[in-house]
């Protein structure tokens, strides 16, 4: 039993277990209190910048997070190509950055920037937007997953939420104002880069000067990696957007409120998707993920059907009585989360067991054209609403899992490898 909890997986388990357990928390208390502050046209708008961001966070990441993990996970005893991987990474992350903050403040100042929002954003907005993108280009979750040391994941991220948080407590009674809610944003980011950078250096790795060529080479080999990211990002993150764009920031507010929700408990799947990736890329134990997965198959399914019986209260509780309608989404979302749990779950750590990542892109490509689609024809038949697209994410999200798991079972059953366990 002791063995047990040395072991790096159930360690990486308990620090990932601790950062979400902020996850839940925090935007519990940080969401809420911008929602009631800011009401529900504001937190809507505020809401969309902060998708935009994420897409944005999306292109500096450019896959990273899976395929520099990866790489970093079978080369652990080669600190030079480490070294020469983080700055090439970082290089390209800065370019990616700029390129992001570009298009992104396009669309800011010639979209967002109307007359109906003029009161609520300015320049100012841009200015701050832009620097939580490179602030956030920083960051290196990828490497501290490649090195199975997750407490520096931790630490970093539960500084910036704790951190924004309290800033929010302490300056938003004296100055309600979307920009301030994005420049606290951005001082809660740099903390957490900081920590990160530090980190690196702690455990004795360096940032060393990138080279052309393998500046390209990392570009490539991350391509597949990115484009898996950005469907995901068609079915998650650029919903909202759909939403404030066609039927308004109200609409984008409401739906935005029980997303939050819903992500908090969706965060609770990546505890055991970022612990067993670099493990399972190394030891190839997809058994054990599977049988991980299925143990988790009741408490989770009974978890969400007990929150589903009150979800009006609890969106009323947080977001005030205001948002009551977003009760009603939040069951749904809740039915969502019982899919994404298994889905993300068995994702890419069950891929790289059986030695087939690239299928796990191909799994979130598919899902993107299949929901691309499905948005079409709601546009066409002009009936493009909160509960239409949330249904079209939970049929996305469906196919994906199913796709998922008939691949993972064929590639287990037809290709041979080291199943025995530790």
């Amino acid at each position: 039993m002791n063995n047990l909890f040395k072991h790096s997986v159930i360690k990486n388990i308990v620090a990932l277990g601790v950062l979400q357990i902020a996850n839940y928390i925090v935007p519990l208390l940080a969401w809420p209190l911008l929602a009631k502050s800011l009401g529900i046209e504001q937190f809507g708008l505020l809401m969309v910048l902060f998708a935009i961001c994420t897409i944005c966070y999306i292109l500096t990441d450019f896959g990273f997070n899976l395929s520099a993990t990866y790489v970093i996970a079978q080369s652990l005893e080669n600190r030079q190509k480490i070294g020469e991987l983080l700055g090439n990474i970082f290089t390209l992350k800065l370019l990616l950055a700029t390129v992001a903050c570009v298009f992104s403040s396009c669309y800011i100042y010639f979209y967002l920037m109307s007359s109906e929002n003029e009161t609520a954003i300015n320049l100012w907005t841009i200015i701050f937007f832009n620097l939580i993108v490179f602030v956030q280009s920083v960051h290196c979750i990828w490497f501290f997953q490649g090195i199975e040391k997750m407490k520096y994941i931790t630490k970093a991220n539960v500084l910036a939420k704790v951190s924004y948080v309290l800033l929010l407590f302490i300056f938003l009674p004296y100055y309600t104002n979307i920009n301030l809610a994005l420049f606290l944003f951005f001082i809660s980011q740099i903390m957490a880069s900081y920590l990160f950078l530090r980190s690196i250096y702690n455990e004795n790795y360096y940032i060393l000067k990138p080279s052309i060529k393998l500046l390209w080479n990392e570009f490539k080999y991350s391509f597949s990696f990115f484009l898996s990211r950005v469907a995901v990002s068609i079915y998650t993150t650029a919903n909202v957007l759909i939403l404030g764009h066609t039927v308004g920031n109200a609409i984008a507010g409401l739906y935005a409120s029980a997303e939050k929700i819903y992500v908090a408990g969706n965060n609770v799947s990546s505890i055991i998707a970022q612990a067993l990736y670099p493990y399972m890329a190394r030891k190839n134990k997809i058994n054990l993920l599977f049988r991980i997965m299925f143990s988790l198959m009741i408490p989770v399914i009974l978890g969400t059907y007990v929150l589903s019986l009150y979800s009006d209260e609890m969106v009323v509780l947080l977001f005030g009585e205001a948002f009551l309608y977003a009760g009603e989404l939040l069951k749904i979302f809740l039915i969502l989360l019982c899919v994404t749990f298994f889905s993300v779950g068995i994702g890419y750590p069950g891929f790289a067991a059986v030695k087939k990542i690239s299928w796990a892109n191909r799994t979130v490509m598919i899902g993107a054209v299949f929901h691309l689609i499905g948005l079409l024809i709601l546009f066409w038949l002009d009936i493009v609403n909160e509960k239409s697209v949330l249904y079209m994410v939970l049929a996305t999200e469906s196919i994906i899992l199913v796709l998922r798991f008939c691949l993972l079972y064929y590639f287990s059953h037809n290709i041979k490898y080291d199943l025995v366990e530790d």
